[in-house]
């Protein structure tokens, strides 16, 4: 059997294990891990140092990073939640900048309208083609912005998610014009320009056949039976959809990509993604092993003789990076209504990356003789630097220290110190607005941000810097003032997130097309009560230490608690474990209960207690 050089693969992870080891030990935090693994990948690459040549298997491996990182982006898209979140009947520019799919749609088709004008200046002065060009613009590297937003903790959160979708938007999109424009120039008008609509009839025959497969009580009992230790049947039904879908997408001669895509949202219809153990696995498969030898192979892989005409392609190059910058960061402005300005500013420029998808594009029109080598080369060398620079602009305008509060509650009052106090257990970014010195001790008693105003009424309203997208709860112990403040916060503001005491005695004067939400104390009062003489005990022990006991979840994602008993770990004696969720079960859990990776336990404590809780559960 002929042997396999694995001195280059060694040679890849050592630098894969180096690179985040030494961006963290020297605090470059403004560098992605991404682009120091491209870097690296060069030097180690045939054209600089020439330890590292390609070769059949680490081009596989390679191009199974990239699926899998694809994949993985497919995943991360809330399906159910776009599809619950979309308006229902004629929608109004705040549905446009509220909701996330709609602001990623809004920004990819701003951006692909953008690009036609520019790609007919860019006609003007050069010889182009330019609807190759229009469809070349709007092209997103979503295996860079993904592993950045990843690493950032933003890809879950809203802001995230509109990044994720409109790249992913732009993914498909793209594919679909450009085979559709590539087809069309080869044979002309014909039906099998169409065929890239198959994929969408095996994402629906497939949805159909998994929803009927997981309703058998048989197969149910397989899955959880067969989860973990050698059979890992999840895992390895996934690679197989994966594999499904990417050879469906060859087969209809489109881009493996757009198979990777929809086989990641697939899975992400049946998963639930802040619990499945299963995402734990892929992710450490996927950016354990195979991602970063994508990443590094690019490097490698980097003609560096394409630049043998940088000299004569500067005017065409700055012209294109211009390009890919204006087509993506004028549409995102939009954001800066939920966002700020700066967050959307550092979105659209994140978004101006390219890499494989600009390159496999420009590799297509080359084929085609729609451009020639030297713009082929202007195409491959301005996609490498809006990867090396977007991601920076990115991080600068990011991370300027720029404090963001996405909770604003107008209060002073007794219940908005403990709904503060709540909120920073949870560590969501608020601020609380006071005008009642008296209550500042009890606010600094407990360390809980505040604002003094020497009075709270519209003016300070009016210095809010109110996103779309922020929560305004107006709790201030004073019927009159709660009834003026959310009068003009939904009327004048035109801010529909508000939260207020249900004692607003003209509700005519209020918007009713807003989501203004009401908090009835009578029934808050009235649950209480039942509490009381139901289950004495319980409110007892919690309002006698409402300051030092909480009630928390926390996601089991330390390795060594994976499948021990609860019996076997000693969890400190002032907390308890109260529920155990599990993919769509939840139950009590026992001494005899397994634990397993992706777990969400409900907890009750004290502080320390609940530190103690996050040790054993999360942390090592």
């Amino acid at each position: 059997m002929e042997s396999t050089d694995f001195l280059p693969l060694f040679i890849i992870f050592i630098i894969a294990w180096m690179v985040p080891l030494l961006l963290s030990w020297l605090e470059i935090t403004k560098v992605p891990t991404v682009i120091a693994e491209i870097t690296l990948g060069v030097i180690v690459g045939p054209y600089v140092l020439g330890f590292v040549e390609t070769s059949v298997y680490l081009d596989f491996l390679a191009e199974m990073g990239f699926l899998f990182l694809i994949f993985l982006a497919g995943v991360e898209i809330d399906v159910n939640k776009i599809i619950t979140s979309l308006p229902r009947g004629r929608i109004k520019f705040i549905d446009l900048i509220s909701n996330s799919f709609l602001l990623a749609v809004f920004i990819y088709f701003g951006s692909l309208v953008l690009s036609f004008p520019f790609a007919w200046m860019m006609g003007q002065l050069m010889d182009i083609d330019v609807i190759f060009f229009t469809l070349l613009l709007p092209t997103v590297a979503l295996s860079i912005i993904v592993p950045i937003l990843k690493s950032d903790g933003e890809l879950t959160g809203k802001y995230g998610q509109v990044l994720l979708i409109e790249g992913a938007i732009a993914t498909i999109m793209s594919i679909i014009l450009i085979s559709i424009y590539a087809g069309y120039l080869r044979n002309g008008l014909k039906v099998e320009l169409l065929l890239f609509t198959l994929i969408f009839a095996a994402f629906t025959a497939t949805y159909i056949i998994g929803k009927r497969l997981i309703s058998v009580m048989t197969f149910q009992k397989l899955l959880y039976r067969l989860e973990h230790a050698a059979s890992q049947i999840k895992v390895r039904g996934t690679i197989a959809l994966l594999l499904l879908f990417v050879i469906i997408a060859i087969l209809i001669d489109t881009e493996p990509v757009m198979g990777a895509f929809f086989s990641g949202t697939l899975l992400s219809l049946f998963i639930s993604k802040e619990r499945s153990a299963l995402l734990f696995k892929l992710d450490g498969m996927s950016y354990g092993f195979f991602i970063p030898i994508f990443f590094i192979m690019v490097g490698v892989n980097l003609d560096l003789s394409a630049l043998t005409q940088f000299g004569e392609s500067i005017p065409f190059i700055l012209t294109l990076f211009i390009g890919f910058f204006l087509t993506q960061v004028i549409p995102a402005i939009v954001m800066s209504r939920v966002f700020g300005l700066k967050k959307a500013l550092a979105g659209g420029a994140l978004l101006t990356a390219r890499l494989g998808l600009s390159i496999a594009t420009a590799q297509i029109g080359l084929s085609l003789d729609i451009i020639g080598t030297a713009e082929n080369a202007g195409i491959v060398t301005t996609s490498i630097l809006a990867s090396l620079l977007s991601p920076l602009i990115y991080k600068a305008m990011s991370s300027d220290g720029e404090l963001i509060h996405y909770v604003y509650i107008l209060g002073g009052s007794r219940a908005s110190l403990y709904l503060s106090e709540r909120l920073k257990m949870h560590g969501v970014s608020f601020v609380t607005l006071i005008e009642e010195r008296r209550i500042i001790p009890e606010f600094d008693e407990k360390s809980i941000q505040f604002q003094l105003v020497d009075t709270l009424d519209t003016s300070t309203l009016d210095g809010l810097d109110l996103h779309t997208s922020d929560h305004v709860i107006v709790i201030t112990g004073s019927r009159s003032l709660n009834q003026l403040l959310t009068k003009y916060i939904t009327n004048n503001l035109n801010h529909e997130r508000v939260i207020t005491q249900k004692d607003l005695t003209r509700k005519d004067e209020i918007n009713p097309r807003s989501a203004l939400k009401f908090v009835d104390k009578d029934k808050v009062i009235a649950h209480y009560i039942e509490d009381m003489i139901m289950r004495p005990d319980a409110v007892n022990t919690l309002s006698e230490s409402f300051g030092s006991y909480r009630v928390e979840e926390i996601t089991i994602t330390r390795k060594d608690v994976h499948r021990k008993l609860v019996k076997d770990i000693a969890f400190p004696p002032s907390g308890s474990l109260v529920i155990q969720r599990r993919n769509d079960e939840i139950f009590i859990p026992h001494g005899d209960t397994h634990l397993l990776m992706g777990d969400v336990i409900t907890v009750i404590g004290n502080a320390s207690a609940l530190v103690e809780f996050r040790k054993i559960l999360e942390h090592g």
